[in-house]
């Protein structure tokens, strides 16, 4: 039912009346008792404009204990990795991967943890730990993590120049193309690799016989190298 003119404006005046009231107050609060009760009273007036306002939703938090995971790789070349951490509060501690559980250790005397699990199967591993109170009636579960394993060399092909080349040009273009996702350098230097695993980098070279090596590092630190000889002879 909507409110009538005369309700509204009624209801309008006692705000009005209630503002000066209070503005008078606080005018004599300051002459009389001081900034410190002034405050105190600002604090009051705050809370009663907004004691009907809607409160906003609180989390539940659980305080039971804490389990936090400090150093898991992304990526790894063995089937087994570290796992490392702390706990506070829990007296036992769960390693599962892939759905299974694969390790169980006991309460720990400083609250934390490094602990060597696996084995993680080839491509990608869903990884997370739970931990429980000693009468088993609390637990807590981290968030999942992926691990990749992966055990084989990136591939790592070099279209320009060919080992053994003779050339008498001052520089040469190394061409080449590897998996996606791989570092590559060229003497120790590195260079860009495009979305689709091809590279191009301007090397020079100095009189004489030249040692190029070329080397693809994958997320799991798998290595791949090539070395090419190559000599730079100067037109006469």
């Amino acid at each position: 039912m909507r409110k009538s003119p005369i309700f509204q404006r009624t209801t309008l005046s006692k705000t009005i009346v209630i503002f000066i009231v209070l503005l008078l107050t606080t005018i004599i609060l300051v002459s009389t008792v001081g900034l410190k009760i002034l405050l105190n009273y600002s604090v009051f007036i705050a809370n009663f404009f907004s004691k009907n306002k809607p409160s906003s939703l609180n989390k539940t938090v659980d305080v039971y204990g804490l389990i936090s995971i400090d150093n898991i790789p992304t990526a790894t070349n063995s089937a087994t990795f570290i796992i490392s951490g702390s706990v506070v509060n829990y007296e036992k501690i769960q390693f599962f991967i892939n759905s299974e559980k694969v390790k169980e250790i006991d309460s720990l005397s400083n609250d934390s943890f490094s602990e060597e699990i696996g084995d993680l199967t080839e491509g990608e591993n869903r990884v997370y730990i739970k931990v429980l109170s000693k009468d088993g009636k609390n637990s807590k579960k981290t968030d999942v993590y992926t691990v990749f394993f992966k055990k084989e060399k990136p591939k790592l092909e070099i279209s320009e120049p060919k080992d053994g080349d003779k050339t008498s040009k001052s520089e040469i273009n190394i061409i080449g193309s590897t998996d996606k996702e791989v570092f590559v350098k060229v003497n120790g230097l590195p260079i860009t690799v495009d979305a689709n695993g091809n590279f191009q980098s301007n090397l020079r070279l100095k009189e004489g016989e030249n040692i190029i090596e070329i080397l693809a590092t994958d997320q799991a630190e798998n290595i791949e190298t090539k070395t090419l000889k190559i000599t730079y002879q100067k037109e006469e």
